[in-house]
């Protein structure tokens, strides 16, 4: 089968995109990534993963370094669009421009490429996925990695951006074939909120491959190290509880290393927030973003990984982290916040892991306390984590789910053809 899939982002940055073309183009299928420039230190990143790849990307929309007419254009269009959406908030063609930057660019190439299927990612694709099925006569995919229109509103009411993005969503979902989500309540908000069957879920998890061979055995004495990581650092992504429990564990030998594209500004605030609360400067330790096939292996050198979202909005409240799922296929014990989304798994896996509520620092540091004094008690839980990986969260189980649905799908579209036949 021809399957494209499409994002208004870059593979390095959207890790489920990747997982799905590669478990596609393993299964036989011809695989093609429609894509745009999003953000510059995801270039090189792409070009080391795509490297790697056998199946087809192309990029859309120009980029600041080698298309940059095309760039800074639809940069300005999608900038003027913004400003003439309350204008205009019920036209079609204001609301995709106003949506994502190449919206044009990524409907024109997304109908050119003939395929069974389209697999949209975001709902900034949805528009250039259901626009080829139709000219096509092809199946159409959605997942759902977020509650997308559940992401900026607040209890004072639903921001401008979900706004919009219901009602790309409202347009388009019903038309799906087919609507994968990341955890069982995100799946759920969407059958209720749009009176669609409900999603199947695919949870985030990666391939058996990408942690170490062997498990790390835990150090009996020296610092216990704490990891987070994501694409952007960002203070109120969980990190002052992180900083700030340092502070309540003052003579303990922890260390905190945070992965990410870290402004300056973000890391000179880090900075203050472990001065205020009377911890060392020294025990905060920044690494470069890695390679996303490689996140699995760099978190694996560390004690116990932080997932700690701090449930903000509807959409974190109900999404299980990235994080979480890293951290347990690299063998980390896992501190977590106890958002809706990450109880349901968190509960599950036993001594692997503790929750607490986010902002609660002293429920965070006394379960640190524990694994830092009792390392037989870390051992067993990194053991833990790495042992429900090993069974169950793991892609290499997960995507066979994934499979199912699109090869399900597709078929039966083929069917009368073959039959006729």
């Amino acid at each position: 089968m021809r399957i494209c899939l499409i994002t208004p982002g870059q593979p390095s940055i959207n890790p489920r995109l990747v997982k799905e073309a590669d478990a596609l183009q393993e299964a036989g299928h011809g695989v093609h990534v429609l894509c745009s420039h999003y953000v510059r230190w995801a270039d090189e990143a792409d070009k080391v993963l795509l490297a790697s790849r056998s199946w087809k990307c192309t990029y859309v929309g120009g980029d600041p370094s080698q298309m940059s007419a095309e760039y800074y254009w639809t940069r300005s269009r999608h900038a003027l669009a913004r400003r003439a959406l309350p204008l205009w908030s019920s036209s079609s063609f204001i609301q995709h421009r106003a949506l994502v930057r190449i919206a044009p660019e990524l409907e024109a190439a997304a109908v050119k490429i003939p395929a069974d299927l389209y697999i949209a990612h975001y709902a900034g694709a949805l528009s250039a996925a259901a626009k080829a099925a139709r000219n096509h006569g092809a199946r159409l995919g959605f997942d759902a990695e977020d509650l997308e229109s559940a992401s900026y509103s607040t209890a004072n009411g639903v921001s401008p951006h979900d706004q919009l993005l219901q009602e790309i969503e409202a347009r388009h979902l019903p038309q799906c074939d087919y609507i994968t989500a990341s955890s069982p309540g995100i799946a759920e908000a969407y059958a209720a909120k749009y009176g669609l069957p409900l999603p199947t879920t695919i949870l985030n998890v990666f391939p058996l491959a990408h942690r170490p061979e062997i498990f790390r055995l835990t150090r009996e004495a020296g610092p216990l190290t704490l990891y987070w990581f994501s694409q952007t650092v960002g203070v109120e992504r969980g990190l002052r509880d992180a900083v700030g429990v340092l502070g309540l564990l003052r003579g303990c030998d922890i260390e905190l290393h945070i992965r990410g594209v870290l402004r300056e500004s973000v890391r000179q605030e880090l900075l203050a927030i472990a001065t205020s609360c009377g911890a060392q400067r020294g025990q905060l330790v920044f690494h470069a973003p890695g390679c996303q096939d490689e996140m699995v292996r760099l978190a694996a050198a560390y004690d116990v990984g932080l997932a700690l979202e701090p449930g903000s909005n509807r959409n974190n409240d109900l999404a299980i982290s990235n994080k979480l799922f890293t951290y347990l296929l690299a063998g980390n014990a896992v501190a977590a916040t106890s958002t809706s989304g990450q109880r349901a798994v968190m509960g599950k896996i036993g001594s692997a892991e503790f929750c607490y509520e986010p902002g609660d620092v002293e429920s965070l540091a006394r379960g640190l306390r524990f694994w830092y004094e009792d390392r037989g008690a870390l051992h067993r839980s990194r053991k833990q984590a790495w042992d429900w990986s090993t069974r169950e969260y793991n892609w290499d189980a997960e995507q066979r789910k994934f499979l199912t649905v699109v090869e399900g799908v597709v078929s039966e579209a083929l069917a009368p053809t073959a039959t006729a036949t």
